[in-house]
């Protein structure tokens, strides 16, 4: 794969800072590439106003706020654990700063870069506010926590500083926040799913890695809604699962029976195949807390995000198939309650 040159520039203008930077890329869990913009210092937060009456509804501080226009896309700069981090965000081209907005937070795979993950998955397409933060390089490549080869770093604390400097910059729905991620990226939002749950309403994994440490904290966590996808012949995060880079990995059966028996649906599933070779299975029966599951099982799909523009990873592609636009629809039907 083509070399990736590493950047890091920062510029002061107007009181807002310029960000560059880039992550390399690799044959595993992803690639990656650079992105630019700028970013707002603002970190007040407030909340009351307008109450939609879901578990986290009230008016988040950055309603009202012009910190950015519509359409636009900023690099911000943030501080975590006492370290230097970074995320992408794009405002929808529709955004108004005093309409409460969605928000999608996604996750990148391991040795890649927030700007691929914004390429790859389209979120900024959609009439939500989107965020992409970028991982740290612990040694073996960018990654998140919960496998063996994560940094020893607190991602779940960096997505909570996140959403609260998002909430004060700019108008959020917070119930209507909601994460996604591909491969290392997709088993880290297992671990939001059962960590915050109080802030993130719905959840979805593309190609996922699941390894022990992102199940940390599940045997205690509440009922979510839960999309996966996943192809049987990837040859990264095997669909049966295995021994891998960062130490043992669920099969992705096992994986999928763990969310239909948290959520306490009936096993039974709702079967149909929206396109050839794809079998999707919708667990909804018995779901506890207006809770459902939903899985994309892909005959000899690859280490891949189903129908992107761009294609990062291995294996077959599945262009048919768009998880985009299945995941969002997937969101929107799934506000906080």
């Amino acid at each position: 794969m083509e070399k990736i040159i590493r950047a890091l520039g920062a510029v002061a203008v107007l009181g807002f800072g310029l960000v560059a930077c880039s992550a390399p890329d690799a044959d595993v869990e992803g690639s990656g590439s650079g992105a630019s913009g700028s970013a707002s210092s603002s970190e007040d937060e407030s909340s009351g106003g307008k109450d939609s009456g879901g578990k986290n509804s009230g008016r988040t501080g950055g309603c009202g706020a012009s910190t950015m226009r519509a359409g636009e896309s900023w690099s911000v700069p943030i501080e975590s654990g006492g370290k230097h981090r970074m995320y992408q965000v794009t405002t929808p081209a529709d955004y108004q700063a005093d309409d409460q907005t969605p928000l999608v937070l996604a996750f990148h795979g391991m040795y890649e870069h927030s700007e691929t993950m914004k390429r790859l998955s389209g979120f900024s397409d959609k009439p939500a506010i989107a965020v992409y933060p970028q991982g740290l390089d612990g040694g073996q490549g960018t990654a998140w926590q919960g496998a063996g080869y994560s940094p020893k770093t607190d991602d779940v604390k960096f997505t909570e500083d996140i959403l609260d400097r998002v909430e004060s910059d700019l108008c959020v729905d917070k119930d209507r926040v909601f994460a996604a991620g591909f491969s290392n990226g997709g088993g880290f939002v297992n671990l939001l799913a059962c960590r915050m749950s109080d802030r993130i309403s719905a959840f979805a994994s593309v190609a996922g890695a699941y390894y022990e440490g992102t199940r940390d904290g599940c045997e205690k966590a509440s009922p979510e809604p839960f999309m996966e996808f996943h192809g049987t012949e990837d040859g990264v995060m095997t669909y049966r699962g295995g021994d891998g880079k960062g130490g043992k990995y669920l099969s992705v059966e096992d994986f999928v029976d763990e969310w239909v028996v948290r959520n306490g649906c009936a096993r039974d599933a709702e079967v149909d195949h929206p396109v050839d070779g794809v079998e999707h299975r919708l667990y909804e029966r018995k779901c506890r807390s207006d809770t459902e599951v939903q899985q994309y099982r892909i005959d000899g799909g690859g280490h891949t995000w189903p129908g992107a523009p761009v294609h990062v990873g291995q294996g077959r592609d599945t262009p048919d198939l768009h998880a985009t636009d299945l995941i969002w629809d997937f969101f929107t039907d799934h506000p906080a309650t």
